[in-house]
C-alpha cells in the first residue's frame, strides 16, 4: 500500500478481514515468514495470481480500529463477517456498506501466509489527521494462499459518501494480482 487520498472530510475506511494489519513498510521489504524462519526445509513461497470470487456491495462487523495516515479518513478497520448484499460494479454508496471483492490467493504451498498490499484509488478527500488531500489509501495484509479473504472500502459516515471511480488493487511484490474499478453513485 503507498500513499492514501480523501476529499472534503472522509469518512470512509479500509477494512480488511483478518489478519491483522501489518505496519506500514516498502513492500519489497515484506519477507515471507517461510523465506525469513531460518529453517532450511520449509518450502519457499509461491504466489501466481488472485481468484476473485464476488464483487459488489459488503456489509461486515468492525473488530478493531487503528488510526492509520495512509487511509484517507484515518481509519485502518479490521473486521470479521462479511456479508455480500449486491453483485456489481455500479453502486449506490450507503452507510454501513462498503464495495469490495472476496477472493483467494493462489499459489503454493497451501497455507502459507503472505503479505498482500490493497490499494485503493478513490475521489479525492481530505485526512483528518495531516489535513492533506488524498486520491488513494493504502495497508498491508497477511493472506493465506488458498483460504477466503476480503478486501473492502466501506462508508462509514455521511461525508464518507463521495460519488465517483473507486479502484481497488491487491498487489504482490509490486506486481498487481487484482484490479477492480466501482462507479459509485451518490444517494438519490
Amino acid at each position: 500500500m503507498k500513499q492514501t487520498i480523501v476529499s472534503c472530510f472522509a469518512a470512509a475506511a479500509l477494512f480488511m478481514g483478518s489478519p491483522e494489519p501489518l505496519a506500514a513498510r516498502p513492500p519489497a521489504q515484506q519477507p515471507e515468514p517461510a523465506q525469513t524462519s531460518g529453517a532450511r526445509n520449509l518450502p519457499k513461497v509461491h504466489v501466481t495470481g488472485i481468484k476473485v470470487l464476488e464483487v459488489g456491495v459488503f456489509s461486515s462487523t468492525v473488530t478493531s480500529r487503528d488510526r492509520s495516515l495512509s487511509v484517507a479518513d484515518g481509519n485502518l478497520d479490521r473486521a470479521q463477517d462479511f456479508k455480500l448484499l449486491r453483485r456489481g460494479n455500479v453502486v449506490e454508496a450507503a452507510l454501513g456498506t462498503g464495495i469490495g471483492l472476496r477472493y483467494q490467493v493462489i499459489g503454493a504451498p497451501k497455507g502459507a501466509q503472505v503479505v498482500v498490499d490493497v490499494v485503493v484509488r478513490h475521489p479525492q478527500m481530505v485526512n483528518p489527521d495531516t489535513q492533506l488531500p488524498m486520491n488513494m489509501s493504502s495497508a498491508q495484509y497477511e493472506r493465506v494462499i488458498g483460504a477466503v479473504e476480503h478486501s473492502v472500502w466501506s462508508f462509514d459516515t455521511p461525508g464518507s459518501l463521495v460519488p465517483g471511480e473507486y479502484v481497488i488493487e491487491i498487489i504482490y511484490r509490486d506486481k498487481v494480482l487484482a484490479r477492480q474499478a466501482f462507479k459509485v453513485l451518490g444517494k438519490q
